[in-house]
C-alpha cells in the first residue's frame, strides 16, 4: 500500500536525516514529557513500554523519555518518575527500548536531577525556588564541593546506565530552574568560588557534567543538551541576555562533548533576542554551529493548564526546518493526546486530531484511541 503524499508545505519535516549519527526517518522529536506512572521502585514497567512504543509505531522520529531522575535523594521532586541509576533501572528500561527499536524508532534518555525543585532539595546557593502562587518553597541546603563533585559524578554513571539500558542517545537536562539551570541563573547562583560569580564560572558545572558524561559514554555515542532561558518558577529570567553569551555557553559544551542542543522555549516561533526574529533555536544553532532541536508550543500553543488545547495547524514546525532556525522538531502534548500525530499530519489530516486536556495525563493507556 502507498503511503498518500505529503503536503508541500510539510516534506521538511518528514524527510529522513542523520543527525550525530542517528538515521531518523524524519525530523520530528517526541518531547520529554513527566507522567509519574512508574512503580514505587522507579522501575519503568511494561504500560511505560507500551506508551512509547505506540508513538514509534506510529512514525516518531525518535523518542525523548520524560525525565529519568539519576540518583535517589536529591534528585526526585516526587514519587512515580522513572530512574536510571541501578541495574533494575537499565533492566526495566532495557525492556521500554527494545519494545521502541521492534517498532521501527529511535528512542534517548533525559537525564533529570531538580535541584531546588526537588522533594529534599540542594542547590548551588541557598535560595528558594517559588511555588504557583509566587511563595518560597523550601529553602535548599547549599551545595559544598563535594556535592558538586558527586552531581557531575550521579550524572555520568547515569548516563553509563542509560547506555546498557540500550538507549539511542542521552540528554542532559539543562533547563527550566533544575539543577544545572541553576548554576547558570545569576539569581539563583550567588555563590563566590569558582561556580559562581561570573558567566565563565556559572557555567563550569554544567560544562564539567557534560565532560563527565562524555568520558563515560565514549566517544560516537550522541549527548544531547536541553537548555532554556526560563525556569518553571520565573519565566522572566535571562541566564543568556544576548546571542554572545549563549555562543559562550554553547561552545564550551560543544568542546566538552555535546552533539545536539534542545532549545527549549514557550513558544518556539518567538524572537529570541530584541532586534532580530531569529529564535532560540535559531541562534543557538548559529553560535554553536551544532544540530539543534526546537521546543515549545507551536502544536498546540502555549500551556494551558486543564483546558482544552486543540491543535494547531503544523506548517510552522516544518517553516523552522526550512528557514534553517533548527534541524529536528519536537511536539509534546499533542503526542499525548495523538500517538498517531505523525502518521495524521502526514497524511495532511491534522484537523482531526484529538484536542488535548489534563485529563489525558491521568492513565498511560491512551484510552479512546484506536490503533
Amino acid at each position: 500500500m502507498t503511503e498518500p503524499s505529503i503536503a508541500p508545505d510539510l516534506q521538511r519535516l518528514f524527510e529522513p536525516v542523520t543527525i550525530a549519527g542517528l538515521p531518523m526517518r524524519n525530523r520530528i522529536v517526541m518531547a520529554p514529557m513527566t507522567r509519574r506512572k512508574a512503580p514505587d521502585d522507579r522501575v519503568p514497567d511494561d504500560a511505560i513500554a507500551r506508551y512509547y512504543a505506540r508513538r514509534a509505531a506510529h512514525g516518531v522520529g525518535l523518542i525523548l523519555t520524560e525525565g529519568t531522575h539519576i540518583e535517589p535523594r536529591h534528585a526526585p521532586d516526587s514519587e512515580n518518575v522513572p530512574g536510571i541509576w541501578n541495574d533494575n533501572h537499565v533492566a526495566g528500561w532495557k525492556t521500554v527500548t527494545e519494545r521502541v527499536h521492534d517498532a521501527g524508532g529511535l528512542i534517548g534518555c533525559q537525564l533529570w536531577h531538580t535541584g531546588r525543585l526537588a522533594m529534599d532539595p540542594i542547590a548551588p546557593s541557598a535560595i528558594p525556588a517559588l511555588d504557583r502562587e509566587g511563595h518560597p518553597r523550601t529553602t535548599p541546603r547549599e551545595m559544598t564541593r563535594l556535592d558538586i563533585e558527586a552531581l557531575i559524578a550521579q550524572f555520568a554513571h547515569a548516563a553509563a546506565c542509560a547506555q546498557r539500558a540500550g538507549f539511542d542517545c542521552v540528554e542532559i537536562h539543562g533547563a527550566h530552574g533544575y539543577i544545572l539551570h541553576t548554576f547558570m541563573d545569576p539569581e539563583a547562583n550567588q555563590r563566590d568560588d569558582d561556580f559562581g560569580g561570573s558567566f565563565d564560572s556559572r557555567m563550569r558545572a554544567p560544562v564539567e557534567v557534560t565532560k563527565a558524561v562524555r568520558a563515560e559514554v565514549g566517544e560516537g555515542y550522541p549527548v544531547w543538551y536541553r537548555l532554556s532561558q526560563f525556569r518553571v518558577d520565573d519565566r522572566t529570567t535571562l541566564p543568556y541576555p544576548d546571542p554572545e553569551h549563549l555562543g559562550l555557553f554553547t561552545g564550551a559544551l560543544k568542546a566538552a562533548g555535546v552533539d545536539v542542543l534542545h532549545a527549549s522555549t514557550r513558544d518556539m516561533t518567538e524572537p529570541a533576542f530584541g532586534g532580530s526574529p531569529k529564535t532560540l533555536a535559531g541562534w543557538t544553532r548559529e553560535v554553536s554551529g551544532l544540530p539543534t532541536v526546537a521546543v515549545g508550543g507551536a502544536t498546540l500553543g502555549a500551556w494551558s493548564g486543564n483546558d482544552l488545547a486543540k491543535p494547531h495547524d503544523p506548517a510552522p514546525l516544518a517553516r523552522m526546518i526550512e528557514d534553517e532556525e533548527a534541524d529536528l522538531v519536537a511536539v509534546g502534548r499533542a503526542l499525548i493526546a495523538n500517538p498517531d500525530w505523525c502518521q495524521k499530519v502526514r497524511a495532511g489530516d491534522w484537523e482531526r486530531l484529538r484536542p488535548y486536556s489534563g485529563d489525558l495525563l491521568e492513565t498511560l493507556e491512551d484510552e479512546g484511541f484506536n490503533d
